[in-house]
């Protein structure tokens, strides 16, 4: 008996000597998430920054890939509802900058346009298009996030990715990876989940951080900082793992999609062929290599051989040894991809050779070498519906006699010159530095930049971090301050596009075109403004105007609603007597006029109202 009572507290012992560790693991980890609930997980958190249940990407999603980089990518604030509408038609698209819109505002995004005409050809849907591509992210993000898009029931996901399988975060040449190839990134992206991990990998990264040179890292781009192996040869070791890489993910994410029913399409990858010479680079400059073939391509493109030219460009693509563009192999993996697990293949790169002299993407389309401009977003946008309505996904619903014409789209975006300048600053800073010129020659373009005016200045700001919407509206209240009310109006417009839950950027709007003298415009953003947030201010200048227009109906409306948000108002009591007593309300009239009374019993046109009204001699 006693020997048996020995084994049960010696068996005791073992169990809790064993699971403590494991309990102690357990409240390190449960505190951790108490104390930052966010910490780039989930991917989806609540907007708190609108009324109503809302979900919007996490700001911080990037510190899952980018350890040991100050201030990460992020992507758009694009709030959609946490309950699917029951009419609703929800789409993600994923990818990197170039499906981020990079270097302009987000109103560009080829997600927008793309919004834009789904809204009017399913007029009885909810759509609902969210941007979730990051700047210098690649196939490894797309995957770690692909779990939890699956999760919010999309009608579609869209993606245009690839450029960065080299070097992008956790990319085959990049400086931020990890050892061991796809399985054991893969394995690593598990395991940062947990948040114990996840803390215990920041604070490494912080304490290599120490101590490491940062002279000159101000004026690099991040896609410069990322690029550890400069130089991968076609065909090499380093070159294979990336396109290893990029085809296993691709294949893992179009499964995950396929096995919960949702409708994947990924386009085809586009790039600057007739204007992007290869990169700087030692090896590019050999003979026989890549920059002789752009030149024997641009030689022939002269010439007038268009064939022999864009073959000749794509060779020199394929050639150079610094690989920020895909090369040819990557959308032949997006064919066998998407014949092997049933996604549908987007023809980008078609579309564009198609919108291009000669058939070779250049400048016309591209501001640089992958990032198209806002004619190459908008076309972007077109491919990626007219592959929506080839594949039946929109349904016998989609009313196609309620396309507008794809200009009117492309000018929905609402870009406006101080937008435009931002990407040109951008696109500039870029293109001072290596890849495009060698090391030795590149300068510090915002160092030696001097704006030359306010719009300048505030695209420069911009380009180099500072806050989009808050120079909008200095922009616009600058326009304002100089009469120039349509250039105000434009920027107020872009940041509605923006921000489709902000009544702000309407209010801002009908200030401006009221003091144009456009006053059934103003009282049209008016309108828009109340729809999002009805205040008392807006509501009271509806109502006044309804009235004025002996509109007595509408104004009773208005001034109920303003009257419902703040009760005190002596003026608007005032003024909903008079339109009841319009529409002969006699008893609707009396109990306001009353409630007036007792609010305010010495206003002025009070006795006077109350003798009309027969209740006072």
């Amino acid at each position: 008996m006693a020997s048996n009572l020995s084994r049960r507290r010696y068996a005791l012992l073992l169990g809790v000597t064993l699971a403590l560790p494991l309990l102690v693991l357990g409240g390190i980890e449960v505190g951790l998430r108490l104390a930052n609930p966010n910490d780039g997980l989930p991917l989806f958190i609540r907007a708190t920054a609108i009324e109503g249940d809302y979900l919007v990407a996490n700001r911080s999603v990037g510190e899952r890939w980018f350890s040991g980089i100050d201030n990460p990518p992020a992507p758009a604030h694009e709030p959609f509802a946490r309950e699917k509408p029951k009419h609703g038609f929800r789409v993600f698209v994923m990818g990197e900058s170039a499906a981020a819109g990079f270097p302009y505002p987000r109103n560009v995004e080829f997600s927008r346009l793309l919004a834009d005409v789904l809204r009017d050809v399913l007029p009885r849907d909810s759509v609902e298009v969210i941007n979730l591509a990051i700047a210098a992210t690649n196939s490894f993000a797309l995957l770690d996030m692909a779990e939890e898009v699956a999760a919010q029931r999309p009608d579609a996901v869209l993606i245009y990715a690839g450029h960065n399988e080299y070097y992008g975060a956790l990319g085959a040449a990049s400086r931020v990876t990890v050892p061991g190839g796809v399985t054991a990134v893969r394995l690593y992206m598990r395991l940062i989940r947990v948040r114990l991990v996840l803390a215990l990998r920041n604070g490494i990264a912080r304490v290599m951080a120490r101590g490491k040179p940062q002279g000159g890292l101000e004026a690099a781009s991040l896609m410069e900082i990322l690029a550890r192996d400069r130089q991968i040869p076609l065909g090499g070791s380093r070159y294979e793992a990336g396109a290893h890489q990029f085809e296993s993910n691709l294949d893992a994410i179009c499964r995950l999609f396929k096995r919960k029913g949702i409708p994947i399409f990924v386009g085809s990858l586009a790039s600057n062929l007739r204007d992007q010479p290869p990169f700087a680079a030692d090896a590019n400059a050999a003979p026989v290599s890549a920059d002789s073939t752009f030149a024997a391509g641009r030689a022939a493109f002269v010439a007038g051989d268009s064939a022999l030219a864009d073959r000749l460009f794509t060779r020199a693509r394929d050639l150079d040894v610094v690989r920020f563009r895909a090369p040819s192999e990557f959308n032949r993996i997006i064919r066998r991809v998407s014949t092997r697990t049933g996604a549908m293949y987007v023809p980008v790169t078609e579309a564009f050779a198609a919108a291009s002299p000669g058939g070779a993407p250049g400048s016309n389309i591209f501001l640089e070498h992958v990032h198209p401009t806002r004619a190459g977003q908008a076309l972007m946008g077109r491919v990626f519906f007219e592959s929506l309505l080839r594949s039946g996904l929109l349904g016998r619903e989609a009313d196609t006699t309620r396309l507008r014409s794809w200009n009117e789209y492309a000018r929905g975006t609402e870009l406006t010159p101080f937008d435009e300048r931002i990407a040109y600053h951008t696109t500039r800073t870029l293109k001072s530095r290596w890849p495009f010129v060698p090391v030795s020659q590149q300068v510090d373009y915002r160092g030696h930049y001097t704006p030359t005016s306010l719009l300048d200045s505030l695209a420069f700001g911009v380009s180099a971090g500072a806050r989009w919407e808050l120079a909008k509206l200095r922009l616009g209240g600058d326009y304002e301050r100089r009469m120039q009310f349509d250039s105000a109006v434009a920027e107020y417009a872009g940041l509605a596009r923006d921000a489709p839950f902000n009544s702000e950027p309407w209010l801002l709007t009908a200030r401006a075109l009221g003091r144009a003298g456009k006053t059934a415009e103003a009282e049209t953003a008016l309108g828009r403004a109340v729809a999002i947030r009805p205040t008392p201010a807006a509501l009271n200048v509806l109502g006044t105007r309804a009235a004025q227009k002996r509109e007595p109906l509408r104004a009773i409306s208005y001034f109920e609603q303003s009257l419902a948000l703040e009760p005190a108002q002596p003026e608007i009591l005032y003024q909903l007597t008079l339109s009841y007593g319009v529409t002969r309300n006699l008893a609707a009239a009396r109990e306001t006029a009353l409630r007036l009374a007792r609010l305010a019993p010495g206003y002025p046109r009070l006795p006077e109202l109350l003798r009309i009204l027969g209740l006072q001699q």
